[in-house]
């Protein structure tokens, strides 16, 4: 199990924002290209489309966009270097689910096959660390 460093981002009007691991039960990061990739858009807008869905179990959820813009009608924060290098371990996109440790707990890398996950199949594992013991 890997513990990840809270590492910064930047907001759409410029502010650095960092992960709060303990204010959620779990964090889900959806990391994307950058705001010209027209497949990414589309997986920005399936995951915001259950965000009060991942609201309602305590997990915050963060769009993450490579690049200097976020696109229209997608939500998310601006990558400012360092998270995808250390957390994807080489992948360029993928989803991770921390927990309220900021330890890695699943990870899904497209590139392996698999391609994203749906919104549900993260959601599935949220629910199973909020009715995990927190002992």
């Amino acid at each position: 199990m890997k513990r990840l460093e809270a590492l910064a981002f930047k907001t759409g009007d410029g502010k650095i924002v960092k992960p709060n691991w303990q204010g959620f039960v779990a964090t889900v990061f959806v990391f994307l290209h950058d705001g010209d990739c027209l497949a990414c858009r589309r997986v920005c807008q399936r995951f915001m489309e259950w965000q009060n869905e991942f609201a309602e179990w305590d997990a915050k959820m963060w769009c993450v966009w490579r690049g200097s813009f976020i696109p229209e009608g997608c939500q998310g924060v601006l990558e400012v270097g360092k998270a995808r290098r250390k957390w994807i371990e080489g992948d360029s996109v993928g989803v991770l689910v921390v927990d309220r440790y900021g330890v890695l707990v699943e990870q899904w890398l497209p590139t392996s096959g698999s391609g994203f996950p749906s919104p549900g199949e993260v959601l599935s594992r949220v629910k199973q660390i909020s009715l995990q013991c927190p002992e």
